[in-house]
């Protein structure tokens, strides 16, 4: 009895030794994962385009009518946040624009995700510009226009396609102006210009509706 007693016990610890150094194994880091002495253990941190569908950096292309950055219009964006980035840019139009702007994207990990934004742009001066109303006709009214350079909040909101590098962002929006109304008149009779000229200069001022499509240009991982 002794000696099968002794044997069960044998058999028990021959057993566990097994178990104690795979546990033992199981605990330890693999070799050569070890910190070496006197390093601390950094945890990796995640960019905002490893939680992103889009690059880093992005080169954007404009065309439209009233954008942040004129009808024609190039901007450079940088994500600074998985779904949002930063831009600037310059562009042409009445007298030329240049701002900067922030985009919200609602859904960054997909390819087509809205966008809600907000840019402050610059409008430059622009002399000269003259404009007719029934040309060649007796009620044929003329007018000098110029533009004062002029401060807008556009507020903007959208669609962001970016199958890959290259993508299509689709732009609804809305300029409001911060300064006074630029424009101002010489009329070729010396009066007042009419209601109709009036329309016609509020619609060529900066501000108002913006319509715009744009291309996204990838630069970066």
């Amino acid at each position: 009895m002794k000696i099968f007693t002794a044997l069960t016990t044998l058999c028990l610890v021959a057993a566990a030794i097994p178990a104690l150094a795979q546990t033992e194994l199981n605990t330890r880091p693999p070799v050569g994962t070890r910190p070496a002495p006197g390093t601390r253990a950094t945890l990796s941190i995640a960019r905002p385009s490893d939680l992103s569908t889009y690059r880093t950096s992005t080169l954007g292309i404009d065309l439209g009518w009233g954008g942040p950055y004129g009808g024609l219009g190039v901007n450079y964006a940088h994500l600074v946040g998985p779904s949002t980035d930063v831009n600037v840019g310059v562009g042409l139009g009445f007298g030329g624009k240049i701002g900067i702007g922030l985009r919200q994207y609602l859904s960054p990990r997909r390819p087509l995700s809205p966008y809600l934004g907000l840019n402050l742009s610059r409008s430059g001066r622009l002399d000269n510009l003259t404009l007719t109303l029934n040309e060649d006709t007796p009620s044929e009214e003329k007018a000098d226009v110029r533009f004062a350079p002029s401060a807008l909040l556009h507020l903007r909101s959208g669609l962001r396609w970016q199958p890959g590098r290259v993508g299509l962002i689709g732009t609804l929006g809305y300029g409001v102006r911060l300064s006074s109304d630029p424009a101002t008149y010489v009329t070729s009779t010396g009066v007042s210009p009419s209601q109709r000229m009036r329309d016609l200069v509020d619609i060529l001022s900066p501000g108002g509706i913006e319509l715009s499509i744009g291309m996204s240009i990838g630069l970066s991982q």
